[in-house]
């Protein structure tokens, strides 16, 4: 039987709203499943995903064949993000040689609480955004860390990511009700901390997907 993967959506192209690579154009390839919330609505206030807006739960098996040929139905452009959910729950090396062996350029974006190894060189972009605290956070290092603020939790905060490998350092406002306060507060925090930048979502703010 050929390996599956289960996965929510297959999507675009579309623009990336986040962190260094925002404006860029992309598809998505989205993993069904994560690690720190199941994706019930009666489980979510209780989990360190409270806020999490995004729908993984359920989900399709395909095949990496099945996802090629959905990817390339969306069009010429062979750039895509693989997220979740939690993608690294599930990324094998087929997939990912699979991927770039048909001109994909990779983008992931993780919880860091998988290590990667081998599998970073197939990635051109990384980025994290701890859902823990560093000492539980396995991934190696990233091109993008990005923080929600207000912090989620003790340990998932700025001061406690500052010795994180990345390139770039960012905050990113909870997008929740009072969003605007998370926003301004998050502005005050950078005026103090300029080693850090302000992630926008602007991908809601120009209402695409």
């Amino acid at each position: 039987m050929r390996e599956t993967y289960l996965i929510k959506k297959i999507f675009g192209p579309t623009i990336q709203g986040e962190g260094s690579r925002a404006g860029t154009p992309v598809k998505f390839l989205r993993f069904a499943g994560c690690n720190k919330w199941s994706g019930k609505p009666e489980t979510k206030a209780k989990s360190v995903c409270w806020y999490c807006d995004t729908d993984f739960d359920g989900g399709e098996k395909l095949t990496v064949e099945q996802i090629i040929d959905q990817l390339n139905a969306l069009g010429p452009l062979k750039r895509v993000v693989l997220s979740g959910g939690e993608p690294t729950l599930q990324l094998t090396k087929d997939l990912l040689e699979a991927l770039v062996s048909e001109g994909y350029e990779l983008h992931l974006e993780t919880n860091g609480s998988k290590a990667l190894r081998e599998l970073a060189q197939y990635f051109t972009h990384i980025t994290m955004s701890p859902k823990q605290g560093p000492g539980e956070t396995k991934l190696e290092w990233a091109h993008d860390i990005k923080i929600l603020y207000p912090w989620i939790g003790p340990e998932v905060s700025a001061e406690g990511f500052n010795q994180f490998s990345s390139d770039h350092k960012f905050i990113q406002a909870l997008w929740t009700d009072g969003y605007r306060d998370n926003l301004n507060s998050a502005i005050d925090w950078l005026m103090t901390h300029p080693n850090y930048r302000l992630s926008i979502q602007t991908h809601k703010i120009i209402e695409v997907e």
